[in-house]
């Protein structure tokens, strides 16, 4: 028995996305969409089936359709269906849900994804110029529409009682599910396509694809077989996991569990699973039904949905740049780290932002730096985006300006930044008012530096003897002596004159 599962199995992995549409009523009913509100305050009679009502189809998700079909490569079939997809569960009134079925609105197209080099096989794939990573083709079976149900709540401290409750305001709200082809093949490639899936649906404006709040929840699907079979294993589905995390624990877990089983002999049975993410193990809810069993025909109260190419080709004229067609835009204008590039096209606003950035203090590589590295652990600190921040990019070039011009160092302006995050403000006003701009009297740097050489024999003789390793040491004795208003390279810079040179 293997130790690894991954040696002796290929996981094959395909990811069920349901995303909400943004759009500010349901799918078939007037009802609002909102959240956050009370229980049951956001519901219409026709999402809860009642006798003589029809739905209506929200004309706002047919637009919305096309643009996540588009940007995926995908075909927008011209004409597509509503069906009735029945069961029972407490939280779907009607008994059945309308979805659509053998002709869904958008299907066969493909989504690329960066991925470790060494990772993964299967699939197109193509290597980078940057050798850590490779682009990793990955096919979307189908996106098709359909209502989503209510919520079933068993939380004691949520409800204030024991039992089930249900809430139906979510009953309706306009659904794309989103189905990729079994091309992952591990835990963290299925993380990265759940990534770029969500970014293009936000950068298109189709979801705000907020995990908090079930507006992007994933299925997966996971199944083992030897290596160089070509026969697909027993698939199990996981369901309803809301963040990357959970989706590639449940992944990592599920793989252990069928391997055990497989390594003992037995079989693996089609079922649906939970996610228990204390103990970070899968565990059978019940026995997976089949396309069958939902008993699906057409809608006899929606008539057969068709698409006109011109309104194809107007969604198409209305596309932003996607996060492919930008990044590489930003390899060819700015030449970044690949990593560097990855983390500024990550959101349209934070690209935009990044822009705006360069265009106000004329340095691409200075921009990127600070918003890759200190403005991102700024917003993540506070779980904030970047265009919810009191922050701009004018202020942020403003910041940049005095660190290049030398005024503040670079410690005194990360020191300065999470406040003009949270609360905005003029640098310079901040640096003047705080007493922060850098000393740049040369005889008084020199009187610091004296100062801590006298101070600091043993590690004044070590640099002297080629060993530069107590030069961060003494600096840091200069830094604290001016109050980390010095600035840190002429520091250096006298520190070796005066040490190597006798001055």
């Amino acid at each position: 028995m293997s130790e690894n599962p991954l040696d002796r199995y290929e996981v094959v992995i395909g990811l069920e996305v349901h995303t909400h549409l943004k759009t500010e009523s349901k799918l078939f009913s007037p009802a609002p969409v909102r959240y956050g509100d009370a229980p049951n305050h956001d519901v219409h009679p026709i999402d809860l089936g009642m006798p003589g009502v029809l739905p209506v189809l929200n004309e706002k998700v047919i637009g919305l359709a096309i643009r996540l079909g588009l940007a995926t490569h995908s075909r927008v079939n011209t004409r597509s269906v509503f069906s009735r997809k029945n069961y029972f569960y407490p939280d779907l009134p009607k008994g059945y849900q309308i979805s659509q079925y053998e002709e869904p609105v958008v299907s066969d197209g493909w989504i690329e994804i960066e991925v470790p080099a060494e990772a993964g096989t299967g699939g197109a794939q193509k290597k980078k110029k940057n050798a850590a990573t490779t682009i990793k083709r990955i096919g979307v079976t189908r996106a098709h529409l359909e209502e989503d149900a209510g919520k079933s709540i068993h939380d004691v401290a949520v409800t204030g009682a024991d039992g089930t409750h249900i809430d139906l305001n979510r009953a309706g709200v306009p659904l794309l599910e989103i189905v990729s082809e079994p091309d992952l093949r591990s835990a963290a490639e299925a993380g990265a396509y759940l990534r770029t899936l969500r970014s293009i649906l936000r950068y298109i404006e189709v979801s705000d694809a907020d995990m908090e709040k079930g507006q992007f929840r994933c299925d997966a699907n996971v199944s083992l077989r030897l290596h160089g079979s070509s026969e697909l294993g027993t698939r199990t589905e996981t369901k309803n996991l809301n963040s990357f995390s959970n989706v590639e624990g449940a992944i990592e877990a599920e793989i252990v569990r069928q391997s055990e089983i497989l390594d003992d002999g037995g079989e693996i049975q089609q079922a649906t699973m939970a996610y228990d993410v204390d103990r970070r193990r899968t565990r059978v809810l019940r026995l997976k039904e089949n396309a069958d069993d939902y008993r699906y025909f057409d809608d006899p109260d929606l008539i057969p949905l068709r698409i006109d190419e011109d309104l194809i080709e107007a969604v198409r004229a209305d596309l932003p740049e996607l996060p492919e067609q930008k990044r590489e835009r930003f390899d060819a204008k700015y030449a970044l780290p690949a990593e560097t590039t990855q983390i500024l096209i990550s959101s349209r606003e934070l690209a935009d932002f990044f822009e705006r950035c360069v265009q106000a203090c004329g340095s691409a590589k200075a921009a990127a730096n600070w918003i890759a590295r200190d403005l991102r652990q700024a917003l993540n600190d506070r779980s904030l985006e970047v265009e919810d921040s009191a922050l701009d990019a004018e202020t942020l070039a403003r910041l940049i300006g005095l660190v290049e011009e030398g005024r503040l160092t670079a410690k005194n302006a990360r020191d300065l930044l999470p406040e003009l995050v949270t609360q905005g403000g003029d640098p310079a006003a901040l640096m003047q008012e705080r007493g922060l701009e850098a000393v740049t009297d040369s005889g008084l740097i020199d009187e610091w530096v004296q100062e801590v050489i006298g101070a600091n024999a043993a590690a004044v003789e070590s640099v002297r003897a080629g060993d530069d390793k107590p030069l961060n040491f003494l600096m840091g004795q200069v830094m604290k002596a001016a109050g980390g208003k010095a600035n840190p390279g002429e520091v250096r810079t006298r520190l070796m004159e005066i040490i190597r040179g006798g001055v």
